[in-house]
């Protein structure tokens, strides 16, 4: 799972979900006022996927209740739907919806979903998208000191001191696979040609991605932590921090490059004139 499927409150469910979305390349806020022919309506979340052919547009409607969702609730949000003119629509709650309910969204486009289950939808999209652009990129700022190759920091090391020259070997002997095989993360950013193997595999549970790849990276690191977004947050400040290691011996970091993916804290960018 991207993030704990139990929320304690209902605006931790609307931020995770409008979070989730933007992470993937959708604009997405939460309580939006949207305009209709009989007046305002408030929707606890909107998204836009400004790259598809018909600017897709969800809304949301999160219900962080101790029970299944209720028909009454289904049928107020088709008339938003209806309103709005939302392309798709989710009901998200901690229990999904009851019987009553899930049959009278058949056939529409209104899908009621746990967190879970809306995790697991988009889950695909948000680790190719967010979770390797992001490590693939933080890896290769380091990657920058250790690779086998690089005429720049050769000249720039050529003016360290003895003691400090020592010091870059050992770090750079000590993480030269991190950094090459976190790096890798952005390979389908650079060219869907570069293969990685099973490498970036869409993993089916955290605990096996753990074993079954981040093992062979870092065996000697143990990453505690119960959701891949909390892994992410892991392996990035264990990226800073050996960025951090390098930089010390040089006075700051000395490479002039851009981020090869540019996807950010938010997610992939989006261009101003989509929004």
């Amino acid at each position: 799972m991207i993030d704990d499927p139990y929320p304690e409150k209902w605006q931790d469910l609307q931020f995770g979900v409008r979070r989730i979305f933007r992470n993937v390349g959708l604009s997405a806020d939460v309580e939006v006022d949207i305009v209709t022919p009989r007046g305002s309506v408030n929707v606890d979340v909107l998204a836009i996927d400004w790259q598809s052919v018909d600017k897709i547009k969800y809304i949301v409607e999160c219900k962080n209740w101790g029970n299944a969702i209720p028909q009454s609730v289904v049928h107020s949000f088709t008339t938003v739907m209806a309103e709005t003119g939302a392309n798709i629509g989710f009901i998200i709650s901690k229990h999904g919806l009851q019987s009553g309910a899930k049959k009278y969204t058949r056939n529409t486009n209104i899908v009621g979903l746990t967190y879970l289950e809306f995790q697991q939808r988009y889950f695909e999209a948000w680790w190719k998208r967010y979770f390797c652009p992001r490590i693939g990129d933080a890896a290769d700022r380091v990657l920058q000191y250790t690779e086998e190759f690089n005429s720049y920091r050769d000249k720039e090391y050529s003016k360290l001191p003895p003691d400090k020259q020592k010091e870059f070997d050992l770090l750079r002997s000590q993480y030269t696979v991190h950094s090459m095989m976190f790096s890798m993360f952005n390979f389908p950013t650079v060219s869907p040609m570069l293969t990685t193997g099973n490498l970036l595999d869409v993993p089916s549970d955290l605990d096996g991605f753990k074993k079954n790849v981040l093992s062979s990276i870092a065996p000697e690191t143990e990453w505690h932590c119960s959701t891949f977004r909390g892994l992410l947050e892991i392996i990035l400040q264990f990226l800073q921090d050996v960025e951090a290691e390098f930089n010390s011996l040089f006075g700051g970091y000395i490479f002039d490059i851009s981020p090869i993916s540019g996807v950010g804290e938010e997610g992939p960018p989006i261009e101003d004139t989509c929004l």
